[in-house]
Protein backbone atom coordinates (compact mmCIF):
# COMPACT_ATOMS: atom_id res chain seq x y z
CA UNK A 1 0.00 0.00 0.00
CA UNK A 2 1.08 3.27 -0.78
CA UNK A 3 1.76 5.99 1.57
CA UNK A 4 -1.73 7.92 0.45
CA UNK A 5 -3.54 5.04 0.74
CA UNK A 6 -2.19 4.48 4.51
CA UNK A 7 -3.30 8.15 4.79
CA UNK A 8 -6.72 7.52 3.74
CA UNK A 9 -7.63 4.66 5.55
CA UNK A 10 -5.97 5.99 8.85
CA UNK A 11 -8.62 8.85 8.51
CA UNK A 12 -11.69 6.16 7.43
CA UNK A 13 -10.80 4.48 10.68
CA UNK A 14 -11.12 7.85 12.47
CA UNK A 15 -14.57 8.83 10.99
CA UNK A 16 -16.21 5.02 11.34
CA UNK A 17 -14.70 5.67 15.08
CA UNK A 18 -16.23 9.07 15.07
CA UNK A 19 -19.70 7.87 13.55
CA UNK A 20 -20.18 5.06 16.21
CA UNK A 21 -20.72 2.62 13.22
CA UNK A 22 -17.11 0.62 15.22
CA UNK A 23 -18.93 -0.60 18.29
CA UNK A 24 -17.08 -2.49 21.41
CA UNK A 25 -13.11 -5.12 23.21
CA UNK A 26 -7.70 -9.57 22.15
CA UNK A 27 -7.07 -13.10 22.62
CA UNK A 28 -4.29 -13.81 25.00
CA UNK A 29 -4.42 -14.22 28.71
CA UNK A 30 -1.77 -11.72 28.72
CA UNK A 31 -3.85 -8.97 26.98
CA UNK A 32 -7.25 -9.95 29.31
CA UNK A 33 -5.00 -9.14 32.54
CA UNK A 34 -4.11 -6.31 30.48
CA UNK A 35 -7.40 -4.85 29.88
CA UNK A 36 -8.66 -6.18 33.54
CA UNK A 37 -5.78 -4.23 35.39
CA UNK A 38 -7.54 -1.25 33.95
CA UNK A 39 -5.47 -0.12 30.64
CA UNK A 40 -8.18 -0.77 28.49
CA UNK A 41 -11.07 1.90 28.11
CA UNK A 42 -14.27 1.42 29.78
CA UNK A 43 -18.11 3.32 28.95
CA UNK A 44 -18.82 5.90 31.47
CA UNK A 45 -15.78 5.60 33.23
CA UNK A 46 -16.34 2.42 34.72
CA UNK A 47 -13.61 1.08 37.45
CA UNK A 48 -12.20 -2.29 36.23
CA UNK A 49 -11.51 -2.79 39.94
CA UNK A 50 -15.37 -3.85 40.42
CA UNK A 51 -14.74 -7.48 39.11
CA UNK A 52 -13.17 -10.54 40.45
CA UNK A 53 -10.15 -10.92 37.82
CA UNK A 54 -9.64 -14.62 38.84
CA UNK A 55 -13.03 -15.43 38.38
CA UNK A 56 -12.82 -13.62 34.92
CA UNK A 57 -9.57 -14.77 33.69
CA UNK A 58 -11.00 -18.54 34.32
CA UNK A 59 -13.94 -18.20 32.14
CA UNK A 60 -11.56 -16.39 29.63
CA UNK A 61 -9.36 -19.24 29.41
CA UNK A 62 -12.22 -21.61 29.52
CA UNK A 63 -13.62 -20.01 26.65
CA UNK A 64 -10.35 -20.18 24.69
CA UNK A 65 -9.18 -23.39 25.33
CA UNK A 66 -12.60 -25.47 25.21
CA UNK A 67 -15.08 -26.32 22.15
CA UNK A 68 -18.68 -26.12 21.25
CA UNK A 69 -21.52 -24.47 23.08
CA UNK A 70 -19.35 -25.25 26.22
CA UNK A 71 -17.11 -22.66 24.94
CA UNK A 72 -19.59 -20.11 23.92
CA UNK A 73 -21.15 -20.11 27.88
CA UNK A 74 -17.79 -20.10 28.69
CA UNK A 75 -17.22 -16.57 26.98
CA UNK A 76 -21.02 -15.42 27.78
CA UNK A 77 -19.96 -15.84 31.29
CA UNK A 78 -16.81 -13.88 31.49
CA UNK A 79 -18.32 -11.10 29.36
CA UNK A 80 -20.87 -10.67 31.90
CA UNK A 81 -18.36 -10.81 34.95
CA UNK A 82 -16.66 -8.09 32.42
CA UNK A 83 -17.65 -6.49 28.79
CA UNK A 84 -15.05 -4.19 28.79
CA UNK A 85 -12.13 -6.17 27.74
CA UNK A 86 -10.77 -6.50 24.01
CA UNK A 87 -9.64 -10.03 24.01
CA UNK A 88 -13.22 -11.49 25.56
CA UNK A 89 -15.43 -10.30 22.70
CA UNK A 90 -12.83 -11.54 20.28
CA UNK A 91 -12.93 -15.17 21.59
CA UNK A 92 -16.54 -14.45 21.74
CA UNK A 93 -16.86 -13.62 18.05
CA UNK A 94 -14.94 -16.57 17.02
CA UNK A 95 -16.74 -19.16 19.14
CA UNK A 96 -20.14 -17.67 17.16
CA UNK A 97 -18.28 -17.46 13.54
CA UNK A 98 -17.92 -21.44 14.77
CA UNK A 99 -21.26 -21.53 14.54
CA UNK A 100 -22.27 -19.56 11.64
CA UNK A 101 -23.80 -16.84 13.54
CA UNK A 102 -22.19 -14.47 11.63
CA UNK A 103 -24.00 -11.32 12.20
CA UNK A 104 -23.81 -11.78 15.92
CA UNK A 105 -20.27 -12.68 15.62
CA UNK A 106 -19.95 -9.56 13.86
CA UNK A 107 -21.61 -7.31 16.61
CA UNK A 108 -18.60 -9.14 19.32
CA UNK A 109 -15.94 -7.97 16.88
CA UNK A 110 -17.37 -4.43 16.33
CA UNK A 111 -17.14 -4.56 20.20
CA UNK A 112 -13.77 -5.76 20.50
CA UNK A 113 -13.35 -2.60 18.38
CA UNK A 114 -15.20 0.07 20.25
CA UNK A 115 -12.48 -0.57 23.24
CA UNK A 116 -9.75 -0.90 20.91
CA UNK A 117 -10.72 0.93 17.21
CA UNK A 118 -6.99 0.39 16.07
CA UNK A 119 -6.53 -3.42 17.15
CA UNK A 120 -5.39 -5.59 14.35
CA UNK A 121 -6.74 -8.81 15.23
CA UNK A 122 -10.32 -7.23 15.65
CA UNK A 123 -10.19 -5.46 12.21
CA UNK A 124 -8.79 -8.72 10.55
CA UNK A 125 -11.58 -10.88 12.22
CA UNK A 126 -14.37 -8.19 11.21
CA UNK A 127 -12.69 -8.41 7.59
CA UNK A 128 -13.41 -12.05 7.34
CA UNK A 129 -16.71 -11.91 8.93
CA UNK A 130 -17.99 -9.00 6.38
CA UNK A 131 -16.46 -10.87 3.43
CA UNK A 132 -18.81 -13.89 4.43
CA UNK A 133 -22.04 -11.49 4.82
CA UNK A 134 -21.16 -9.94 1.06
CA UNK A 135 -20.04 -6.79 2.80
CA UNK A 136 -16.94 -6.58 0.37
CA UNK A 137 -15.82 -2.97 0.07
CA UNK A 138 -16.10 -2.56 3.68
CA UNK A 139 -14.42 -6.04 4.65
CA UNK A 140 -11.34 -4.70 2.14
CA UNK A 141 -11.50 -1.72 4.32
CA UNK A 142 -11.02 -3.44 7.43
CA UNK A 143 -8.46 -5.51 6.32
CA UNK A 144 -6.23 -2.72 5.08
CA UNK A 145 -7.08 -1.11 8.61
CA UNK A 146 -5.97 -4.41 10.43
CA UNK A 147 -2.50 -3.91 8.33
CA UNK A 148 -1.94 -0.60 9.82
CA UNK A 149 -3.71 -0.87 13.14
CA UNK A 150 -1.53 -1.69 16.46
CA UNK A 151 -0.25 -5.11 15.53
CA UNK A 152 -1.75 -6.93 18.13
CA UNK A 153 -2.38 -10.43 16.69
CA UNK A 154 -3.18 -12.90 19.80
CA UNK A 155 -2.38 -16.28 18.59
CA UNK A 156 -2.49 -15.24 14.58
CA UNK A 157 -0.19 -12.77 13.23
CA UNK A 158 -0.72 -10.38 9.90
CA UNK A 159 -0.93 -13.48 7.63
CA UNK A 160 -4.75 -13.79 8.69
CA UNK A 161 -4.78 -10.16 7.52
CA UNK A 162 -3.52 -10.49 4.36
CA UNK A 163 -5.00 -13.89 3.43
CA UNK A 164 -8.39 -12.26 4.35
CA UNK A 165 -7.63 -9.38 2.23
CA UNK A 166 -7.05 -11.58 -0.43
CA UNK A 167 -10.10 -13.70 0.04
CA UNK A 168 -11.92 -10.27 -0.29
CA UNK A 169 -10.23 -9.60 -3.33
CA UNK A 170 -11.40 -12.76 -5.41
CA UNK A 171 -14.56 -12.19 -4.36
CA UNK A 172 -14.22 -8.62 -5.85
CA UNK A 173 -12.89 -10.85 -8.77
CA UNK A 174 -9.52 -8.26 -8.51
CA UNK A 175 -7.32 -11.71 -8.79
CA UNK A 176 -4.11 -10.14 -9.57
CA UNK A 177 -4.15 -8.09 -6.20
CA UNK A 178 -5.54 -11.22 -4.52
CA UNK A 179 -2.05 -12.85 -5.92
CA UNK A 180 -0.15 -10.23 -4.41
CA UNK A 181 -1.87 -10.34 -1.05
CA UNK A 182 -1.35 -13.99 -1.03
CA UNK A 183 2.63 -13.86 -1.86
CA UNK A 184 2.83 -11.09 1.00
CA UNK A 185 1.43 -13.67 3.40
CA UNK A 186 3.94 -16.43 2.19
CA UNK A 187 6.50 -14.14 2.57
CA UNK A 188 5.79 -13.67 5.78
CA UNK A 189 5.12 -17.71 6.41
CA UNK A 190 6.00 -19.96 3.25
CA UNK A 191 4.15 -22.79 4.70
CA UNK A 192 1.19 -20.73 5.71
CA UNK A 193 -1.56 -23.77 3.75
CA UNK A 194 -4.58 -21.30 3.68
CA UNK A 195 -2.15 -18.97 1.50
CA UNK A 196 -0.78 -21.69 -0.94
CA UNK A 197 -4.27 -22.98 -1.44
CA UNK A 198 -5.67 -19.37 -1.53
CA UNK A 199 -2.38 -18.72 -4.20
CA UNK A 200 -3.23 -22.04 -6.73
CA UNK A 201 -7.39 -20.47 -7.08
CA UNK A 202 -6.06 -17.19 -8.33
CA UNK A 203 -3.48 -18.55 -10.25
CA UNK A 204 -5.77 -20.83 -12.03
CA UNK A 205 -8.46 -18.16 -12.39
CA UNK A 206 -5.50 -16.53 -14.10
CA UNK A 207 -5.31 -18.88 -16.07
CA UNK A 208 -1.27 -19.41 -14.68
CA UNK A 209 0.29 -22.77 -13.73
CA UNK A 210 1.35 -22.72 -10.35
CA UNK A 211 4.53 -24.77 -10.00
CA UNK A 212 4.77 -25.19 -6.57
CA UNK A 213 3.19 -27.74 -4.34
CA UNK A 214 0.46 -26.60 -1.51
CA UNK A 215 1.18 -28.70 1.24
CA UNK A 216 -2.45 -30.04 1.92
CA UNK A 217 -2.30 -32.43 -1.33
CA UNK A 218 -5.93 -33.15 -0.78
CA UNK A 219 -6.95 -29.78 -2.14
CA UNK A 220 -8.67 -29.54 -4.78
CA UNK A 221 -9.82 -26.08 -6.52
CA UNK A 222 -13.73 -26.30 -8.02
CA UNK A 223 -16.57 -24.03 -8.18
CA UNK A 224 -16.91 -23.27 -5.25
CA UNK A 225 -13.46 -22.23 -4.15
CA UNK A 226 -13.78 -18.63 -3.66
CA UNK A 227 -16.33 -19.82 -0.90
CA UNK A 228 -12.79 -20.81 1.40
CA UNK A 229 -13.12 -18.36 4.87
CA UNK A 230 -10.20 -18.37 7.42
CA UNK A 231 -11.83 -18.64 10.95
CA UNK A 232 -10.83 -16.01 12.63
CA UNK A 233 -8.36 -16.38 15.61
Amino acid sequence: MKGGDMKCIALRLITLFLAGSIFLNGSSAAMALSSADGHSSHPQGEPSSTFDKAEFLYWFKQCEHLQGQEALAACEQALKINPHVAAAWINHGQKLFNFRQYTKALISFENALLLKPDYSLGLANRCGILTVLGRYPEALDSCDMALIGDQQWGFSGQVLAWNNRGDTLIKLERYEEALASFQKSLAIDPNDVAAQQYRHVVLKKLNRRDHSQPQAPGFIPSQQESQIALVPY
